[in-house]
């Protein structure tokens, strides 16, 4: 048995919830996609296609013009639960599906990539405009067409779900209990030695909202496997159980600060224009010391991003070790500069973040005494996360602020982490319709032109968007630019990483985040009673198919 302590509202990923982390835990176990990210590796690996296209292997050719052409062969021996083939024509219907789902943007916005998209049996064909390789995570959960075709595909299929290509298929779902899945005997994929899989029978997924009850199902035995809270507490309490195994790793989610550089910063004697300033908060921060506060049960102290995402990195945060003394030094030097007496009026940082939890109002605490070693006094504006979440990261009228990302790995999911800096894509749109109502990533305003137009006579909001342009805008926020769109205009592996390795140093370098740990992700299972788990911080289903039972 598994337990998790959400229930999903969906079993169906194209669906509204589909995108939620416990239907992606539970779709591992019953759908394929044309490839998955390997959670011991975070690579993009084949699932249904036999290899990953690439120009290497002559999957990906890029013609003069830059149109692109994408070949998936899919493989012989992959099978829907009743027994027909996976075809290329499920891949043109999965994607028909996806193209017409208008009201989530965040889903269909990376198809629309796509120029074209023909089968011919057990191979689909994709062509784009430009290189990419976007095409490497797309598809993660194929559609079988010969079942669901003439049917609504999104809001028809919630439960039960569509034919399994995964190693288990649906059995029961009882509501605010457990979901039943029983073995694929029809599942295409072999063990090492060609045995069939998956070895399990069964598993059931037990649904147990509250912490301390699902950890008590643990120590019972009354489940096998969950993810802890990772909290120093709950882990040792674990470990410390004959036949538990307990595994803590570096999670998907980081937190970070953030710079404000718009003119709608609340903080009028903002100095974040200056790097000298920045690079001063930057020495100022003990990510060790906010390491030992114990709050997320982290490892290390974040020095890089790129390795979250599965890609090298040479750690270009380092270089802003913990020395107040030089941060106190910046801070003077550029007090000279300015010809301002800081100590009699000293730079001052206004910081926000949420104040739902009392997490990150610890970390705000331990700002104040860091950066006043540095001659920055701190000024404390905490909010409730549905305005701290809203209206101010919304409009830009944070200071210096906290918050956390999510690292998708693969291609895609470096772009759009990387994309969120972007100097050409400042925020605009209508606030009144949510995130749905808005186009534009940088609510940070590095180096984005002037904004103008929003909000509208029809649609007024409360705080205006428009605004000038970025208090900085320089070579540093063009070359930025330049780099992903290059990016994203690259089929080449190899190019890729160097750009996003050259992207994160001008991040660093020019101190427009501040990363300060990676939130832990724990993994719990009974280790005398079950073999072949591998957690992982994304999705601890991802090879649920070798799960055994040591007792045969």
């Amino acid at each position: 048995m598994v337990g998790f302590d959400q229930e999903p509202t969906t079993l169906n990923p194209y669906a509204p919830g589909g995108r939620d982390f416990i239907v992606t835990e539970i779709g591992r176990a019953l759908n394929s996609g044309l490839t998955e990210i390997d959670g011991a590796t975070l690579e993009t690996v084949p699932d249904l296609a036999a290899e990953v296209p690439s120009v290497a292997n002559g999957g990906v050719s890029v013609a003069d013009d830059g149109t692109t052409t994408v070949t998936f062969r899919i493989r012989d021996e992959a099978v829907w639960e009743d027994g027909a083939p996976v075809t290329g024509d499920d891949v043109v219907f999965t994607y028909e599906t996806i193209i017409a789902i208008a009201d989530q943007p965040y889903l269909t916005d990376p198809y629309q990539k796509i120029a074209a998209i023909e089968a011919d049996g057990k191979t689909v064909t994709l062509t784009f405009d430009e290189p990419t390789l976007s095409f490497e995570t797309m598809f993660p959960t194929v559609i079988p067409a010969h079942q669901v075709r003439g049917t609504d595909p999104v809001a028809g299929w919630n439960d039960p779900p569509w034919l399994a290509s995964g190693p288990f298929r649906f059995e029961s779902w009882t509501s605010h209990d457990a979901i039943t899945l029983v073995r694929n005997d029809a599942y295409w994929k072999t063990g090492p030695q060609g045995q069939q899989l998956p070895y399990l029978d069964r598993v059931v997924i037990r649904f147990i909202p509250e912490t301390e009850a699902l950890i008590r199902a643990f120590v019972d035995r009354d489940i096998d496997i969950f993810q802890p809270p990772p909290d120093h507490a709950t882990v040792t309490r674990l470990r410390s159980l004959e036949g538990a195994e307990v595994t803590v790793l570096a999670g998907p989610i980081w937190e970070h600060l953030t710079f404000q550089f718009g003119e709608n910063n609340r903080n009028s004697d903002s100095l974040n224009q200056y790097l000298e300033f920045r690079r001063a908060v930057a020495l100022a921060i003990d990510r060790q010391a906010l390491l030992d506060l114990g709050i997320w049960e982290a490892t290390r102290p974040l020095d890089a991003l790129l390795d979250l995402y599965g890609l090298p990195t040479d750690r270009p945060w380092s270089q802003y070790a913990h020395d107040p003394q030089r941060a106190a030094d910046l801070i003077a030097g550029l007090c000279g500069d300015l010809g301002r007496d800081c100590e009699a009026d000293p730079p001052v940082v206004v910081f926000s973040t949420t104040s739902n939890a009392d997490e990150r109002p610890r970390i705000a605490a331990l700002l104040v005494d860091l950066l006043g070693e540095a001659g920055i006094e701190v000024r404390l504006e905490l909010e409730d996360s549905s305005i701290f979440f809203g209206p101010t990261l919304t409009n830009g009228t944070w200071d210096l602020g906290e918050w956390a990302w999510v690292a998708t790995p693969g291609p895609s999911g470096v772009l759009a982490s990387l994309s969120v800096y972007d100097p050409d894509s400042p925020l605009t749109g209508d606030p009144n319709l949510g995130w749905q109502g808005l186009s534009g990533t940088n609510d940070a305003r590095w180096g984005t032109p002037a904004v103008s137009g929003w909000p509208t006579a029809e649609s007024p909001y409360a705080i205006d968007l428009n605004q000038g342009p970025s208090r900085v805008r320089d070579d540093h926020t063009a070359r930025y630019a330049e780099v992903l769109d290059e990016m994203a205009a690259t089929a080449d592996h190899a190019r890729f990483a160097t750009l996003a390795r050259e992207a994160e140093h001008i991040l660093a370098d020019q101190v427009v985040i501040i990363p300060l740990i990676a939130r832990n992700d724990v993994g719990a299972v009974w280790a005398d009673e079950i073999g072949g788990y591998a957690h992982t911080p994304r999705y601890d289903t991802w090879n649920i198919e070798t799960w055994h039972r040591l007792d045969g």
